[in-house]
């Protein structure tokens, strides 16, 4: 029984690093998705807000875009994730809309480790991610 506690606590951390991992790269993924559906719908749209726009997930507040762009965006990246809608371009005929979203994962692995006070050295507990899309204004010239 001894055995098989000390195994299966080193099985569960060789497992769940590599999948703490890929949660990050999915949630990326994620980002990156909402913010090229979030430059779609800004590209579609007949009338642009007042540019640069930004808000904070779950941007109840904010133009219907932006909100529509928080409804896709990971859960993960929820406290605290921006959106920003802004013009690539000055206002001329190729005037093109850039939707960034910016937030923070944080790994679950190095927050257990802390939980146990192991991990009180590593700072590499959350990652920055940021994930931007352009495109061109459809209702122009």
């Amino acid at each position: 029984m001894v055995e098989f506690t000390l195994v299966f606590l080193l099985l569960i951390i060789i497992a769940w690093i590599p999948a703490d991992f890929g949660l990050a790269f999915y949630t990326g993924q994620l980002a990156s998705n909402a913010a090229r559906e979030g430059a779609r719908l800004a590209a579609a749209t007949p009338v642009l807000p007042g540019l640069p726009e930004t808000c904070t997930a779950p941007c109840a507040s904010a133009s219907e875009l932006l909100q529509q762009t928080a409804l896709r965006i990971s859960s993960a990246l929820m406290p605290g994730a921006t959106i920003t809608l802004s013009t690539a371009t000055p206002a001329t005929c190729m005037q093109n809309v850039t939707m960034t979203i910016t937030g923070t994962y944080n790994y679950f692995f190095f927050r257990l480790l802390r939980l146990f006070g192991i991990g009180n050295a590593l700072n590499t507990a959350n990652v920055n991610i940021t994930r931007a899309a352009t495109m061109r204004w459809e209702h122009q010239c």
